[in-house]
This record gives C-alpha cells, sequence and structure tokens, in this order.
C-alpha cells in the first residue's frame, strides 16, 4: 500500500530589534503549501538576488525529503538574527522526519547578505567587513582555538578524528550584537548528543 507523503513548511519571523529591511510571509506555490520570508528593498535588483537564494532553500528542502513511497514530515523556521550595518542574517532550522526513523533529524543553516548589493555573504568577505576580521582569530586555526575553547568550557567533548579546519566553516551568522557565530551540525564535530553546536566567536 502507498504511504502517504506529508509536507509542512512554515516560516516563522522573528522581530529582529536592530531590523531594517521589510520582510513578509509569502506563499509557495507548488505541488505543497509553503509559507517563507520575502525580503522588500527598494531596489529591484538586490531584492531578486536575495529572495531567488531563498526560495532556492526552501525548493532544496522540497526536493529532499520528496520521496516516494515514504511518509515523511517536515518543518522549516526562519529566524532573522541581525538586520544591521548593511548585512541581513536569517537562519533556517528544518527539522524532518520519515517514519519509522528513531528521531527527526535537525539541521541548521544561516543565510548572510549584502544588503546594498544582494550578494550572499562567504567567509572569505569576513575581513571586508570588519577589521576585527581581517585578525588571526578568524583563520581556520583561530576558529579551531575558539572552538575547542567554547568545548571546554560547555563540557563538550568533540570527536577524536577532529584536530583543526583546513578552511574556514561556511555555516555562520551575525546576532544582533553583530557578533559572529559557527554552526555545526549534530555528529559534525562532536556526538550526537551535544546536539547542534552554535557558539559565539566573538566571545572566545
Amino acid at each position: 500500500m502507498k504511504k502517504f507523503f506529508i509536507v509542512m513548511i512554515l516560516a516563522l519571523m522573528i522581530p529582529n530589534i536592530c531590523g531594517a529591511t521589510e520582510i513578509q510571509a509569502t506563499d509557495y506555490k507548488g505541488d505543497f503549501q509553503f509559507v517563507y520570508p520575502e525580503v522588500k528593498i527598494a531596489n529591484r535588483f538586490i531584492n531578486t538576488k536575495i529572495n531567488e537564494k531563498i526560495r532556492e532553500e526552501v525548493k532544496e528542502l522540497f526536493h529532499t525529503v520528496k520521496q516516494p513511497d515514504v511518509s515523511t514530515t517536515a518543518t522549516m523556521t526562519y529566524e532573522i538574527s541581525c538586520d544591521d550595518k548593511n548585512i541581513l542574517s536569517l537562519i533556517l532550522t528544518e527539522v524532518v522526519y520519515v517514519q519509522g526513523a528513531a528521531h527527526p533529524s535537525t539541521y541548521k543553516r544561516a543565510l548572510n547578505f549584502d544588503t546594498r548589493t544582494g550578494k550572499l555573504i562567504k567567509p572569505s568577505d569576513l575581513k571586508n567587513i570588519s577589521r576585527e576580521y581581517a585578525k588571526d582569530d578568524y583563520t581556520p586555526k583561530g576558529i579551531t582555538k575558539k572552538l575547542k575553547a567554547y568545548a571546554k568550557s560547555n563540557g563538550i567533548s568533540l570527536n577524536g578524528d577532529f584536530k583543526e579546519f583546513e578552511k574556514m566553516p561556511e555555516n555562520f551568522y551575525f546576532d544582533e550584537n553583530f557578533h559572529l557565530h559557527f554552526i555545526f551540525q549534530q555528529s559534525e564535530l562532536a556526538p550526537y548528543a551535544a546536539g547542534i553546536i552554535d557558539f559565539d566567536a566573538t566571545k572566545y
């Protein structure tokens, strides 16, 4: 008997104390009803660049979880962590449950945009955002040191095969205080029980 496939994607717009960009909930027209944040900026070109990337994330989850003859539920929520100094940081949390699995799988990803250009900010751009991020503390070696300090202070045992980052981690965001956070998925750097690691590199 063919199982039913159920997908629910919701977008949660959390108030941002440093917000400057208008964001509204928008329906995604497809086989399922999706709701996600849509950025409203005066420049139409910038709007298009940012919103196309957000829609790519929604479509990616849709195609990932859409499996024939599999009963699956999925939720997606957005947080606006910072909207200041021409930086817009969005955090996307996805929770996917496949029928029969022991537990749902949770993923947390961040999108950072330069609201002057609509460009997606990459680790290589950090040094151009602030002089602080041009320092050795924000190299792969520096972030490794900060992560180990964070893990030690929070009683987290990192995986034995983790030694040092070979390149800058790509999953990061800015908070309302313009602190730089890095995100690592469950089991990526520590045992599953440690959960998703989201650490404020500015504090270490």
